[in-house]
């Protein structure tokens, strides 16, 4: 922590630019195994999706609509959410999130007669909230929202 204190008070003052080349970025952020696995952003994405589908999701699809709707947020390509569709580390961080939102008990899961999940009372408060902020979660949110409605009602074959 020193060392970087110190090249923080050498740079200062200085007339120093940070160059980042674009295209390269924009494959890091493509790539399955960074940003998109993240906890965090697969529970809001699983939070929008359950709040815009009334009638519950199928545990068995969360995967598949929060690949779909990421995918069409991030980046549009078809190939990359069927990549998506085969990851394993996709469904198990899914996984991670459904546990994580329902032990906040923003989602449940209703058995009969079969496994669903729906917005509580609390998440649907949440969500609210959520897609209220304007900061940029709350436009992740919205976006999210919009992607996930684009593929809903193009159908997951073609984002």
């Amino acid at each position: 922590m020193k060392a970087l204190n110190q090249f923080g008070d050498e740079t200062k003052g200085r007339s120093l630019h940070l160059q980042v080349n674009a295209d390269r970025l924009s494959r890091v952020a493509l790539q399955a195994d960074n940003g998109l696995f993240q906890v965090p952003l697969l529970a809001i994405c699983v939070l929008v999706v359950a709040r815009a589908r009334r009638e519950g999701l199928p545990t068995a699809d969360v995967a598949v609509w929060t690949g779909a709707t990421l995918t069409r947020h991030f980046s549009r390509d078809e190939s990359s959410r069927l990549n998506l569709d085969w990851s394993l580390q996709h469904r198990k961080r899914t996984a991670d999130a459904l546990v994580f939102l329902e032990n906040l008990e923003f989602i449940a899961m209703n058995e009969v007669p079969n496994r669903r999940i729906t917005c509580t009372t609390a998440g649907l408060a949440f969500a609210a909230k959520l897609m209220r902020q304007p900061d940029e979660v709350g436009m992740l949110a919205r976006g999210l929202l919009r992607s996930y409605t684009a593929v809903e009602h193009r159908g997951l074959g073609s984002l």
